[in-house]
């Protein structure tokens, strides 16, 4: 029987309310007891004096570019910057090429994460075909052959009769919408629509680009009953019209980017296409509105939206691909509310694991006995520098390359087993 004690560290487990100094007992892939003092003659120990102890955070919205692009990432380089985050489950997205519409690449991607064996890999499938926004996918069969939510992630679903019947279906299915809100007759362009577009002379992607889907898919949910997922809300319209569905009884929840509550559209300014993301990065005051909500329990978790892109196609702003990687920068960056007062460190690793496993209905993100063994231990007071040295993605796209970071992930554990050391 394979025992390890994770002993001395300070556990924070918001799904169980503890919180002070403990030993954690792992029995066979599984969380087998958690206690003051834990002695077994045969365990393995792992001493985490000083460190922080959690459950393994979840990541709702990444993207691994495999199958189709593997120069940018793949699931081995992808895996390695997630467990370095510190986390151990993700959720990949469906724009690949082929896009996750069928079960063979539902298959593809299952069977080379379990090769890979790092982190644990969830697809999520299509909401359209081929992501065309014109035709359903077969919702019923990407759900057997292992998507845990469905989404056209990128790219909108503009027909409001296409996106009831996915809601209606998805409601039957279980399943969550994952929904990337831009209404693309309003976001065609690069950056914000502000001072900085004006002073660049760089095409525009409105907020309210981003607030009419809100408020649309909204309604839909309302009538249809479905579970909607906003993904990467950045506006401070969008927060408050979150929250209104929400306090009507909607089964509505909502994932904040960290780059949205660090960085405003100004970023573009210094860091040129690295700081370029859909949905771009807003005013001050949209910055503050999300820290706000995210104080206020409106946004329900963290997501990194994990986006590589290699450097030719981010030189030039107006042509550059949109995203930023964030696996590796997401604690130390959301670790910045809770140094600052805004935030308990409890409120913080709630946001990184059991919300995100409530929204897609997953048995994760605890440590209560009985439930896998997956656990992230960092250091919030450790630096460290992303850079070539440290940096585990194929990508080195974000505005933190080279910045000095503060809080960093000591070890990963997955099912028992350590998958990181620093």
């Amino acid at each position: 029987m394979l025992k390890l004690i994770v002993k001395n560290g300070y556990l924070v487990d918001p799904s169980q309310g503890l919180e002070g100094k403990y030993d954690v007992l792992i029995e066979n892939g599984k969380v087998k007891s958690i206690d003051k003092s834990i002695f077994i003659p045969d365990a393995e120990i792992v001493d985490v004096e000083g460190l922080i102890v959690s459950p393994g955070f979840i990541d709702i919205h990444v993207h691994f570019r495999d199958p189709g692009q593997t120069y940018k990432e793949d699931i081995a380089s992808g895996s390695r910057c997630a467990v370095a985050g510190g986390f151990t489950t993700v959720v990949c997205m469906p724009n690949t090429n082929p896009p996750i519409d069928n079960p063979n690449v539902v298959d593809y991607i299952l069977e080379k994460a379990k090769k890979v064996g790092l982190c644990r890999i969830l697809p999520a499938g299509t909401i359209t075909k081929g992501r065309k926004g014109k035709d359903l996918s077969d919702l019923y069969t990407l759900k057997n052959a292992g998507c845990v939510a469905f989404t056209d992630d990128g790219s909108p679903v503009m027909d409001s009769n296409i996106m009831r019947k996915a809601m209606e279906l998805s409601a039957q299915l279980d399943r969550v919408i994952l929904d990337h809100c831009e209404d693309d007759k309003l976001a065609y362009g690069a950056i914000n629509e502000g001072e900085v577009s004006a002073l660049l002379g760089l095409s525009e992607r409105s907020p309210e680009a981003e607030e009419i889907q809100i408020a649309r898919d909204g309604i839909l949910a309302y009538h249809t009953g479905a579970r909607v997922h906003i993904q990467h809300v950045s506006t401070s319209l969008g927060i408050e019209l979150i929250k209104y569905f929400k306090e009507r009884g909607v089964s509505i929840t909502c994932e904040v980017n960290p780059n949205h509550i660090a960085f405003t559209e100004r970023e573009i300014l210094f860091c040129g296409g690295n700081a370029r993301v859909n949905p771009p990065l807003r005013k001050e005051k949209d910055r503050k509105a999300l820290i706000e909500a995210i104080r206020e329990g409106i946004i329900d978790c963290f997501a990194t939206d994990h986006a590589p892109h290699q450097t030719f196609e981010k030189e030039i702003v107006e042509f550059s691909s949109p995203g930023i990687i964030g696996l590796q920068t997401a604690l130390p960056m959301a670790l910045e509310l809770y140094r600052k007062g805004i935030i308990p460190l409890k409120r913080v690793i709630e946001l990184f694991t059991i919300n995100p496993a409530k929204i897609l209905g997953l048995e994760l993100g605890s440590l209560k006995p009985g439930k896998p063994a997956d656990i992230t231990i960092f250091d919030p007071s450790r630096e460290w520098v992303l850079n070539e040295e440290t940096n585990f993605s194929k990508s080195r796209n974000t505005p933190l390359w080279n910045k000095i970071l503060k809080g960093k992930v000591i070890y990963t554990i997955k099912e028992g087993k350590i998958v990181y050391k620093d």
